[in-house]
């Protein structure tokens, strides 16, 4: 049998408590004997290849009966080396049992992917498509005023607690709270916008360095 991994992270919409929806996930797992990790952002579960298809196939259909849900598995048959001293940190973190699940408010949409400059994407706009339930939350919110946007980077998936600042390698090394990059223990993204207009359920923005599909956690006053 070929062994494997798999990060499995979990959304239930229009749901305000996700915990009873991932200690089900959790328990199945579990009842197919896999290594579990859980951690803040996502589960990692290994095992052999068919046992971890058939736990994450039944995970989602027991949850997926009561409730409708996103669920997003990344696969890996890679094994891992010894890792160094920032790694571990980020293993610590991910093996931790303290889960703390926040629901997407909206998605961001643009033209922007992982090849895209942030400078490009700083100047360039983008819409947020908001969950039209929350739509009175807008209420108050005026053309041309700067807002606070704080997003989910869904597509990091580790993290180094000395980092080179913009990736930069000629800039020696600098704690990861004390520059912007998205590899951090808890990947939230955080962009100060302008705002450009608001048609029902969808802003229109200049300034947001978020990839299209990311989901949107909050939107503040600056």
């Amino acid at each position: 049998m070929v062994g494997i991994s798999a990060q499995v992270k979990i959304y239930p919409l229009g749901q305000t408590n996700s915990g009873p929806a991932i200690t089900q996930v959790l328990a199945i797992f579990r009842q197919h004997e896999l290594a579990v990790a859980p951690g803040p952002i996502c589960t990692t579960v290994s095992g052999e290849h068919e046992t971890v298809f058939a736990a994450v196939q039944a995970a989602f259909c027991l949850i997926a009966k009561r409730r409708q849900i996103v669920m997003v598995a990344t696969l890996s048959n890679a094994c891992p080396g010894e890792v160094d001293a920032p790694d571990r940190a980020s293993v610590a973190i991910r093996n931790s049992d303290d889960i703390v699940t926040y629901h997407p408010i909206g998605t961001v949409r643009n033209a922007f992917d992982a090849d895209s400059h942030w400078e490009q994407m700083h100047a360039g706009e983008s819409r947020i498509i908001l969950d039209p339930n929350l739509v009175a939350g807008l209420q108050g919110m005026e053309l041309g005023q700067q807002v606070m946007v704080l997003f989910y980077l869904d597509r990091v998936d580790n993290f180094e607690l000395l980092q080179h600042p913009h990736g930069n390698h000629t800039r020696k090394k600098q704690g990861v709270f004390t520059i912007r990059s998205p590899r951090r223990p808890n990947p939230i993204g955080v962009t100060v916008v302008d705002l450009l207009s608001i048609d029902g359920n969808v802003l229109t923005v200049r300034g947001l360095d978020a990839f299209d599909g990311t989901p949107v956690l909050d939107l503040k006053p600056v």
